[in-house]
């Protein structure tokens, strides 16, 4: 009898271990498609090994292996030249796979960094996109530059972050008075 209850517990324990493995086996392609970090830090490097771009996200997601990597909440720290570095925030973004640009979306916000809100121009936008191989940050959409405490208004931007030179594409509208 105690044979027979020892053979019946090593059964149950082999079965449910069974369905177990089952339930993982079926979750493992699932996972294994794609990824997601929490808190995560990704840096691009220029050729020579120099770290440009430091991208943190609160969370990151890569669907497709091959395909693009999304972000929550990222904040970039982008330094394409010694000395020259900047800070762009945003609600979302993207790093397109096989692709230096990274396509910024919602509350965008582009400064220089070291300057704080009324030492330098805030650039606002919903959308931006910075191609890391020419350094230019680009929009079509409307941009508020502020001048803290002046703004101005325009449509669409052109930004040589090398350069730290700015063109506004139509629609500039702006005071400043003294």
């Amino acid at each position: 009898m105690l044979a027979l209850l020892g053979l019946a517990a090593a059964s149950w324990w082999l079965a449910r271990g069974s369905r177990e493995a089952d339930t993982r086996a079926d979750l493992a392609p699932a996972s294994a498609s794609g990824y997601y970090l929490v808190d995560a830090t990704v840096e691009q490097s220029d050729a020579s090994g120099i770290a440009t771009l430091h991208a943190h996200a609160d969370r990151a997601v890569q669907s497709d292996p091959n395909g693009a990597v999304t972000l929550q909440h990222p904040t970039l720290h982008y330094e394409p030249l010694s000395g020259r570095d900047w800070i762009m925030t945003a609600d979302g973004g993207t790093l397109p796979a096989h692709s230096q640009q990274v396509m910024l979306d919602g509350n965008v916000e582009l400064r220089a960094a070291g300057r704080g809100p009324g030492s330098g121009a805030i650039v606002r936008t919903e959308h931006l996109e910075l191609d890391v191989g020419t350094h230019l940050a680009t929009t079509a959409e409307p941009v508020r530059i502020e001048f803290a405490p002046h703004a101005l208004l325009a449509r669409g931007l052109r930004a040589d972050l090398t350069h730290e030179t700015l063109q506004l594409e139509t629609a500039v509208h702006g005071t400043f008075l003294r």
